[in-house]
């Protein structure tokens, strides 16, 4: 207690005793040592002037001031992002534990037990391992009042992170031409974690979100990027919350591109020109795909590129990719036949009517078009305005199976002719009778004069009468003929004009 001797004389010529109690410091009797063991409690000092021998007391509180109480530390551990076994500790981080509840203390860290001890070069709170992967430091704790302390040390673990394993996921075949496909994830975890224990994945759509683990995605995951979709991967450890993240390619293959006919057309009869075969081609390399060419009983047929087919029925090729993904696409067509039409063609309208209709049917297996004198290809056989005389319709097979001619003729007589020696229009006749060889034309001029009498199966009048030519103006006709389809006799009068 005589650390204290001073702080009581304060300079004064007196001396200083200790007693257990106050009667005792003032009469002088039973000083208490030097060296006391005491529990908390108040005492009590003499000071005497050492001329006058005057005596006061006054009293000394003795506290004992409690040691702080340490603990096992848990390790504070730290992710080594780098993989150098360093990595920045926050110490603050382990106040709370290190108080346990106690209150009144400060905490300081320290690099050496001496250094704690002695209170002095403070680390923290930011501090980088010194030695690879871990470090032990020490630990602090100080009574604000007293001054009283601890020390304990604290174990630094740089954690490596964990190792994200190769992961093989099965690319997925385009099946609607979009680029995106749904991917089954499930395989992926045992992959990406190994032989590696207390893991845990999950799957991001950013390295952002796998960095902060938000927005996990599912097992079953569709595409939003077409052909190629990269998704991360977070693989941590339960135990030490260290993770590393990875990517993963979501591979989507084109399907095969082929462009068949959904029908092809052989000929019944090739002998008019036509095939009665088709060699259907895949238009894709055996290099790189496989064939499968099916009849509909599901036959295998060929496994070359191109086949060829004569027989009419339903058909199907699948085309696989060899090369880089196993797609496969399916096409199913037809194989029909075409055929040489037969055609039936009349005139609908009346002899020498004002106007001529010829109408056209042909049947067959084909799509056929008509055509009137080699004139334009149409859809219909009806043909309208038709010129007398003897016509020719003309109907092919769309698909090149034959064309098939009908003959017909249609009975007019010329409405006018131009004898001037041009060769053309040159002579009246009525030709749709040229094969009726019984049949007369009677020509009359204007008065009922019989001018001229001819048959058209002859050459036709030249416009003279008895070698002078006559004048431009009308004449008229009688015709004696047979019926085209009934042979019954028949008369038609009319006239005509003469045009010089």
């Amino acid at each position: 207690m005589s650390t204290r001797d001073n702080d009581f004389i304060n300079g004064q010529n007196a001396a200083v005793s200790y007693h257990a109690s106050e009667l005792n410091a003032q009469a002088n009797i039973d000083p208490l040592p030097t060296l006391y063991s005491s529990g908390s409690q108040i005492i009590y000092v003499a000071l005497e002037d050492n001329v006058t021998g005057c005596r006061a007391v006054d009293t000394l509180e003795l506290v004992i001031d409690p040691v702080p109480i340490t603990s096992i530390l848990n390790p504070l551990r730290e992710c080594d992002d780098d993989g150098d076994g360093f990595a920045e500790f926050t110490l603050t981080d382990r106040d709370t534990e290190a108080l346990n509840g106690q209150t009144g203390l400060t905490v300081s860290y320290h690099a050496t037990q001496p250094e704690a001890e002695a209170g002095t070069s403070s680390i923290g709170p930011s501090y980088t391992n010194t030695t690879v992967d871990s470090e032990q430091i020490w630990v602090r704790l100080t009574n604000t009042a007293g001054g009283c302390h601890s020390i304990m040390p604290l174990n630094l673990v740089v954690v490596p992170l964990p190792v994200p394993q190769p992961v093989i996921l099965a690319a997925e075949c385009d099946d609607d031409n979009d680029g995106l496909q749904t991917f089954d994830l499930s395989s992926v975890a045992a992959q990406v974690i190994g032989v590696q224990t207390n893991m845990v994945v999950s799957y991001h759509e950013t390295d952002a979100d796998a960095q902060a683990g938000a927005s996990p995605l599912g097992n079953s995951y569709l595409t939003n990027t077409p052909d190629i979709d990269t998704i991360y991967i977070r693989l941590e450890n339960t135990l030490t919350t260290c993770y590393a993240v990875s990517t993963l390619d979501l591979v989507v293959n084109p399907l095969p591109e082929l462009d068949l006919e959904d029908n092809y057309v052989i000929c019944a009869d090739a002998s008019s020109g036509g095939l009665d075969y088709v060699e259907v081609d895949s238009e894709l390399s055996a290099a790189g795909y496989s064939f499968e060419w099916r009849d509909e009983f599901g036959t295998l047929l060929s496994t070359d590129a191109v086949y060829l087919i004569d027989q009419i029925g339903i058909y199907s090729l699948e085309v696989s990719n060899t090369v880089g993904s196993n797609c496969s696409t399916l096409a199913f067509f037809t194989v029909s036949e075409s055929e040489n039409p037969s055609v039936i063609a009349t005139v609908t309208s009346e002899d020498f009517a004002d106007s001529h209709t010829i109408v056209a049917t042909a049947t067959g297996s084909g799509l056929y078009e008509f055509s009137l004198d080699q004139g334009p290809w149409q859809d219909s056989g009806t043909f309208t305005g038709v010129r007398p005389g003897e016509r020719t319709v003309n109907v092919r097979d769309l698909n090149g199976c034959g064309i098939t001619s009908f003959v017909l003729i249609v009975i007019d007589y010329p409405a006018y002719f131009t004898p001037n020696g041009d060769g053309y229009n040159d002579t009246w006749n009525i030709e749709a009778l040229s094969n009726q060889m019984a049949s007369k034309i009677y020509i009359f001029d204007r008065f009922g004069k019989l001018i001229k009498q001819i048959m058209p199966a002859g050459e036709g009048w030249d416009g003279t009468y008895n070698g002078q030519k006559m004048p431009t103006t009308d004449y008229w006709f009688l015709l004696h003929y047979n019926d085209l389809d009934t042979a019954a006799p028949k008369q038609l009068r009319g006239h005509f004009t003469l045009k010089r």
